[in-house]
This record gives C-alpha cells, sequence and structure tokens, in this order.
C-alpha cells in the first residue's frame, strides 16, 4: 500500500473516540478468492497499534483491505451473554465483536461472526415468524478457531468471561478510507443518508445488473443464487423467477443504457422459450418439472409474457411477439372462467393442480396482459385484464398490500379511468404505511409497492374525484408527502442493509463472486436471482422518479 495511504488511515484512527483503557486494532485482509484473514493488535497506546499497522499496511497490496478500532468494551459472563443473543429479534443483526479473553488473543469482528456463521438460529426458527433464539455455532467455531489460530477452542465456555465490543470501521476504496457505521444495526458496513443517496443508488443498479448479468449461464440458464457463508448454490430453480429475473435485468440494461449486453438477456429469454414452453390448441403454456410432476403456473406465464414484451418495447424486435400473444391466450383459455376468477397452477393435461398458490400471481397476471397489450393492440386482451381487475376489487383484494396489484393499478388506469380502479390502489398503499416504514429489514418489494404508489397519486391528483374531495376519505395531501418520505427511508435501508458492499463481502467463503449483490441479511445473506430482480426493479423506479 502506497504510504500515503497509511499516513491517510493512521491520521483518521488517531481522531476516533477511544473509550477503552487499552487499544485495540484489527486489520482484515482478501484477496477475493477466500475468507478475509483478520490479526489484531493490543497496546498500552495507540501510537503501539499504530507502529504495529504501518508495517503490516506496508505489505498489503489485496483489493479488499479493513481497519477497525475498537471504542467500547464491556464484560459478560456466559449466561449474560446468551441472554443478550436471545434477545436479537433477527438472525444477522447481533453486530458486535465478541473477544474470548480479556488479552483479546481469541477474539471476532462482528463481521467474522457473521461471515463464517459462528452463531446461528436454533432449529426452531422460521424466517419472518419468529425470533432467531441465536446461539454459539459450535462447529463452525471449533473450524474457525483452528484455522485462524492453529489450535483448537477448549471447552470452558461457560466458566469464561466474554468480551463484547464496539468498533469505528475504515474501508480501502478507490485510493482513500472510507469510514463505516456505527450505528446499532448497521455497525461496520457504509451507511446511507439523503445527500448521497443518488449517488449510492446509480452505484447499487449498476453493480446490480453486472452481478445478475453474471449469473447467466452460457445456456442462457442463470445460476439460481448463493448461500455466501458457505458459496453454497441454491437449489429449487423454477419457470417464474426465471423470467421475472430476465425482466429486471432487461430494465436495468434500459436504464443503463447497455445495448450490447441485451444479447444475453436475450439468450435468457431463447432458453426459457426452448426449455419451458409448451404449444397446446394454438396457445403457449410455461411448464416445469416439479416433484409432484409437471407444474404450469400463471405467474411464470405473466412473467413470461413481461420480459418478452420488455425486450420488444427496448429493442423493437418482434421475434415474441406472436408468443406474447400465444401465452395471453393460455391464461384466458385455461386460467381464468368466466366470472374473472383464476386458478394459479395447472398440470401437464392443463387441469388445476392448485386452485391458489400465492396472490402475486394475480396482479402479475393483469400487469403482464396489460403490458401485453400495450403491443397487440388487442381489445380482448384489455377486456381480460378488466374482468380480472373487476374481481380483484369485488373480493378486496387490497388486503393483500402487493407490490404487482399496485403495478397492475398503475397499468390498467393507463386505459380504464375507473374510480374504483383509484380506491383499490389507495387502499392497496396507504393502509398499511405504518409497517412499511417502521420494517427493519430491507424488504425490497415494499419500496416498489411504495413507487407504484406514488406514480398513482400523481394520477389522482389530477382526477376530477380528488379535486370534488371524493378521496378525502382515504388520502390527503398530507399523506402524499408521507408516502414520498417513507419511500426514500425505505431506498435508504435497502442500500444499508440490501447491498452485499466489500467491506462485508471479504468476510464471505468467495467475496469475489458476490460483492455488490443483493441480499437478505436475515435469510442467512441468502442471494437469489429474484432478490436481484426486487431491488433492481425497486431502485430503479425510485431513481427515475425522484432524480431523472
Amino acid at each position: 500500500m502506497k504510504e500515503v495511504s497509511i499516513k491517510q488511515i493512521i491520521t483518521r484512527l488517531k481522531q476516533v473516540p477511544i473509550n477503552t483503557k487499552q487499544k485495540h486494532l484489527f486489520l482484515s485482509i482478501s484477496n477475493g478468492k477466500e475468507r478475509a484473514k483478520v490479526k489484531n493488535v493490543r497496546g498500552e497506546t495507540l501510537n503501539d497499534c499504530l507502529d504495529w499497522l504501518q508495517q503490516e499496511l506496508t505489505k498489503a497490496e489485496s483489493p479488499y483491505i479493513r481497519v477497525d478500532a475498537i471504542t467500547h468494551i464491556e464484560e459478560y459472563n456466559y449466561a449474560e451473554l446468551m441472554r443478550r443473543l436471545l434477545l436479537v429479534k433477527r438472525n444477522n443483526f447481533f453486530r458486535t465483536g465478541i473477544a474470548f479473553d480479556r488479552k483479546f488473543r481469541t477474539a471476532f469482528l462482528g463481521e467474522e461472526i457473521m461471515g463464517s456463521a459462528l452463531i446461528r438460529p436454533s432449529q426452531n426458527h422460521r424466517v419472518g415468524f419468529n425470533n432467531p433464539e441465536l446461539s454459539f455455532n459450535m462447529p463452525n467455531l471449533e473450524r474457525y478457531v483452528q484455522k485462524k489460530y492453529h489450535s483448537p477452542l477448549r471447552d470452558k465456555l461457560k466458566q469464561k468471561t466474554f468480551y463484547l465490543f464496539r468498533t469505528q470501521g475504515f474501508y480501502y476504496e478507490n485510493g482513500s478510507w472510507l469510514k463505516l457505521s456505527t450505528k446499532e444495526e448497521q455497525e461496520g458496513i457504509r451507511e446511507s443518508n439523503t445527500g448521497i443517496l443518488p449517488n449510492q443508488i446509480d452505484q447499487a443498479i449498476e453493480n446490480g445488473e453486472e452481478f445478475l448479468y453474471r449469473q447467466i449461464k452460457d445456456s442462457g440458464q442463470f445460476i439460481y443464487g448463493y448461500y455466501p457463508t458457505y458459496n453454497y448454490e441454491l437449489t429449487g430453480y423454477n419457470s417464474v423467477r426465471h423470467f421475472s429475473s430476465v425482466y429486471a435485468l432487461l430494465e436495468a440494461q434500459e436504464y443503463l443504457d447497455k445495448k450490447e449486453e441485451l444479447k444475453r438477456s436475450e439468450q435468457a429469454l431463447d432458453w426459457g422459450v426452448k426449455n419451458l414452453l409448451m404449444e397446446k390448441d394454438g396457445a403457449q403454456y410455461v411448464q416445469e418439472q416439479m416433484r409432484s410432476g409437471i407444474s404450469i403456473k400463471l405467474g411464470a406465464q405473466a412473467l413470461a409474457i413481461l420480459a418478452m414484451a420488455k425486450f420488444q418495447t427496448i429493442t423493437g424486435d418482434t421475434k415474441y411477439e406472436t408468443i406474447i400473444n400465444q401465452l395471453i391466450q393460455g391464461i384466458d383459455d385455461r386460467f381464468v372462467n368466466e366470472e374473472g376468477e383464476t386458478t394459479h397452477i395447472l398440470n401437464d393435461q392443463l387441469e388445476t393442480k392448485k386452485k391458489f398458490n400465492i396472490i402475486y400471481y394475480d396482479g402479475e397476471a393483469v400487469f403482464s396482459i396489460l403490458r401485453g397489450y400495450a403491443i397487440t393492440k388487442n381489445e380482448r386482451h384489455l377486456q381480460l385484464a378488466k374482468k380480472l381487475f373487476d374481481r380483484f376489487v369485488e373480493k378486496k383484494y387490497e388486503r393483500y398490500h402487493d407490490h404487482w396489484l399496485s403495478y397492475a393499478t398503475n397499468e390498467i388506469l393507463l386505459y380504464l379511468d375507473d374510480k374504483k380502479y383509484y380506491e383499490f390502489g389507495l387502499r392497496n398503499a396507504f393502509e398499511n404505511l405504518d409497517f412499511i416504514e417502521f420494517r427493519d429489514t430491507a424488504y425490497p418489494t415494499m419500496l416498489e409497492l411504495l413507487m407504484a404508489a406514488i406514480k398513482m397519486t400523481d394520477k389522482v391528483k389530477e382526477t376530477s374525484y380528488f379535486k370534488q374531495g371524493e378521496f378525502t376519505q382515504f388520502v390527503s395531501k398530507i399523506d402524499f408527502w408521507r408516502l414520498r418520505q417513507v419511500a426514500i427511508k425505505r431506498a435508504e435501508i435497502e442500500i444499508e442493509k440490501g447491498v452485499m458492499f466489500p467491506e462485508m463481502a471479504m468476510f464471505m467463503k468467495y467475496p469475489d463472486r458476490i460483492v455488490h449483490g443483493f441480499y437478505t441479511r436475515h435469510d442467512k445473506f441468502r442471494m437469489r436471482i429474484d432478490d436481484q430482480e426486487h431491488f433492481l426493479s425497486g431502485l430503479i423506479n425510485f431513481f427515475v422518479y425522484f432524480y431523472k
């Protein structure tokens, strides 16, 4: 590392408020192909530690480098530590470092603990339903200690005193040292604010597109995803997520004006056409092999239409237009009855396999039919969408607060200016706004819903219904203002808690593979292609609306 950069970090560290008698520094370095190697030093003065750091950094030329100074230390016995872990409401939201002895001979940064899963939830934990009830992951802890310290972890945990510590971290990026967050749930990772949010989102979209692009194999099929702690590739690939990921990738490529990269997305579409489509009676159906046999899903049907329509809109290439017509015909023929009731999954004989699967499918269906209608101009397609949406209104589907229903509301209002559709969209967004505002995880579909709702409120304000006060029972101008403030808050949370920044990626098994992708922290840092899809769509809509 250059001498000027070493001087910069020494200057930064001298400005850190440290409330400990002895001073501690951690240095973490990764070559991008394996987890960071972490060293730490203890000294009577900060200068003692800085001399060591200077020597270490002089030798450092790796792409991932970070330095952490301990600022606070708290002492716990085993029972107290276990109680502290039990109070954590979500997996991987415990952000504190742990030392196993007073001299910090065995000590782990919070990022080490998460990156190597040294703490784990109980077997009874269900993501999103109950607390994780965290405790030490003893097999992982034993292995990690052996690898890091070349000696076994003594089995004396219940008799030991533990030292929980907080840090001020700095990550070396683009020739300078980025100060990392010290916020309780964000400690050790960069944070966001309204001043830097536009640049962060713009960069997150570009990096996210590149990550999702890299997941397309030569065949045109995606790598489904990873659990990055172990570099474990996920199984369970399905037709819905294949086409939805192509749609999001096309959306990002359109936003970034990446024309050459569209060929890769086209390759993914062609893989879907070749491997997933089945023709019957002049209609097309998206099928996939499952343990229970062939499944033909309304959601897959819809996302295939969306992706192909997006491709045609961007490129002007009509190669998929016949298939778009045939897929909509398939929905009309087999998935929707005369009353507008849907069936969600069919078998290989095009008979009902599962009447209802997930509410997403219904919103996806209307949204996709309308996007298809924009291309086909077939009046029958518009009437099919209307029949479906009228049924949603009748059955009060707004209670589901689904982002696809918000998208569908906006789309149908392009063609049918009906008061009941506005009311449906307003209820869908505003009746769940408190939950959306105070949700502590990234939850990217919330930003998608908010952006669809914001666009709809722009239309609402121009209607005679609103001007005559007919929507005052649902919303006011203050609600419109709040909707935008909540969207900004959600965007900041998505950046902070949803982007695999390098200062976190470097502690995973294969940093280069997963850096700058989007992840779900409380579900083992899961990185599926549909996670990329939801983050990209929400952030693109947010950026275009607020900043472009």
